[in-house]
């Protein structure tokens, strides 16, 4: 368990070190850009009424556009994520990251609720191109000893947006309208964009590679047996944070879901969390990608139903938020791992399982709050069991791949 398995090189060679741009300013240009896009998707959150009193539409009815932008970013996965060896990678980072930014600034001037909710989806579109097309970049061009720390420092972005985007959107409207968010964050992904023309890889498209083979590569991706138990794992990982959250305002564990300042703070909480992951991942770096994942989901699953318990049993808000930070440095610790290891078990589907796995991921995290808000009744601790038994659910299928890794292998479809 204690053995550090190295990851099989990944399709196509790493760009020398005398001509790559500086690896830590790969990372942190990946970091950013996964800040600022996924951040698209959760900023929306504390707009809705704004956008409903101004539009003239109900709350309800702006809802939709997150729900829009959510199931455009999950379906996109499928419909772009694989064009990345076709396209280029760099290419479709700053095109994806370039066209949400345009989208954002789009839905800032839509003077009616459906026409935000286009706008949103066609934003969703354009996001779904950076994630999947960004596992996909580091897995190629940053050595096998980087990435733990690349990963790391992407899903921590990817975790972040949840928080960061929302006490942006919250700050900015509490002084200008709702335009102004999109506005500003239009701006804020369009440098973004830039910085990652000029800081990436120029990598070379694989010509070679046309686009009915990309997809055949999607088809694939879901024939392998060895890969399908990470998509199960993505799953039940961002399933139980953003249901997590949502339970904490729909079920309202603390009794503090009418005062937005409060849950402010509560959210909030879990980013120092968030921002000590890259710093606690190289401590295991002697597990596995796969033994680090485990060892991240049953942690996370073991913190999130004792926050649930604390709340009957000890009813401190100290004592939930210190579990609550455990439970999101648990999880910033399980997400990297669960990428490395799925990208390593991909050979030359990269782009493609990057994309299906992305597709799963954040499938996990839309199902989330419909099935809080049907539960809600049942009381935070009913809740934060189903969320522990999610997360053993993706611990089980992490150990039973480590496990079957370890045996000679099969033939495999092809």
């Amino acid at each position: 368990m204690l053995k550090q398995t190295s990851d099989p090189p990944a399709s196509g060679s790493l760009p020398s070190t005398d001509r790559a741009p500086r690896l830590t300013a790969q990372i942190l240009v990946v970091s950013a850009a996964a800040l600022v896009v996924t951040g698209q998707l959760y900023l929306a959150l504390p707009l809705l009424s704004p956008i409903a009193d101004s539009t003239g539409a109900t709350v309800d009815q702006a809802s939709w556009s997150v729900t829009a932008f959510g199931a455009a970013y999950a379906l996109g996965f499928l419909a772009v994520g694989p064009l990345g060896p076709r396209v280029g990678y760099r290419r479709l980072i700053v095109g994806g990251v370039a066209a949400t930014a345009l989208f954002a600034w789009v839905t800032a001037f839509m003077p009616t609720v459906e026409a935000v909710i286009a706008a949103r989806a066609l934003q969703g579109c354009a996001a779904a191109a950076f994630a999947p097309t960004a596992i996909a970049y580091l897995a190629h061009n940053i050595p096998p000893h980087r990435r733990p720390l690349a990963f790391t420092a992407l899903t921590s972005s990817f975790l972040a947006a949840a928080v960061v985007a929302q006490v942006a959107a919250q700050l900015i409207t509490a002084r200008w309208d709702w335009p102004a968010v999109f506005l500003a964050s239009g701006a804020a992904t369009a440098a973004v964009a830039v910085l990652a023309r000029y800081l990436l890889v120029p990598d070379a498209p694989e010509r070679a590679v046309s686009p009915g083979a990309a997809y055949r590569n999607l088809a694939a991706s879901v024939a392998r047996p060895r890969l399908l138990p990470f998509y199960g794992i993505a799953l039940t990982l961002l399933f139980g944070f953003v249901g997590l959250y949502a339970a904490i305002r729909l079920a309202d564990p603390l009794g503090v879901a009418a005062d937005d300042g409060a849950l402010l703070v509560l959210r909030a909480s879990g980013l120092p969390a968030i921002l000590l992951a890259p710093f606690v991942t190289p401590l295991l770096s002697r597990l596995s990608a796969l033994h680090r994942l485990a060892a991240g989901l049953t942690a996370a699953a073991a913190l999130i139903a004792a926050a649930g318990l604390s709340v009957p049993l000890v009813g401190s808000v100290g004592l939930f938020i210190l579990l609550l930070a455990g439970y999101v440095l648990a999880t910033a610790v399980a997400l990297p791992a669960a990428m490395q290891a799925s990208q390593a078990a991909a050979g030359e589907l990269s782009a493609a399982v990057g994309a299906m796995y992305g597709f799963w991921l954040y499938i996990g995290s839309s199902m989330a709050a419909p099935v809080v808000a049907a539960a809600s009744g049942l009381g935070f601790a009913v809740l934060s069991a189903l969320f522990a038994g999610a997360l053993l659910v993706g611990t089980a299928l992490a150990l039973l791949t480590a496990a079957n890794q370890r045996r000679p292998p099969a033939a495999e479809s092809r």
